[in-house]
């Protein structure tokens, strides 16, 4: 009896690299994204933390303090940004891993029912063999010129 083989073998293979390829970008992705994350709470932190006390307002005080205010506002947005993109980079990501993965399981599954066809050819060819032997042998014993 010949051996099984999945017709599209190949394609499978290659299926399951691009399913791996795309999970390891979504790890990747979803990295960036708790990176970016982090950054706007740190940021966001750092922010609080700057706010000067109204007393210490003065002059040229109050001018670097209104400067450094808006640097950390920039920094903020500049952050909110990262993090928007970076969430918007691991949404598209998980999507393509998704994709793959559909596409994977549904060479799988076409894969097993191709298989649960062979096993059930094999089986009834296997059947058909040992059906043929018994009643050879049936013949034998129980046809013209036997002792009954």
């Amino acid at each position: 009896m010949k051996k099984y083989t999945f017709g599209l073998n190949t394609v499978l293979r290659l299926r399951r690299v691009e399913e791996e390829q795309a999970r390891a970008f979504a790890s990747e992705a979803q990295a960036e994204a708790d990176r970016a994350t982090a950054e706007l709470d740190s940021r966001l932190a750092a922010i609080g933390a700057a706010r000067p006390e109204p007393s210490s307002w003065s002059g040229p005080d109050y001018q670097e303090e209104r400067e450094q205010m808006h640097r950390h506002a920039v920094a903020v947005t500049a952050a909110r940004s990262a993090e928007a993109n970076a969430l918007s980079a691991l949404r598209v990501a998980r999507e393509e891993w998704e994709a793959s993965a559909q596409r994977l399981r549904g060479l799988e599954r076409l894969d097993d029912r191709q298989r649960q066809t062979w096993v059930l050819e094999a089986t009834r060819n296997a059947q058909a063999a040992t059906d043929e032997i018994a009643q050879i042998h049936h013949g034998r014993s129980h046809g013209p010129g036997s002792d009954r």
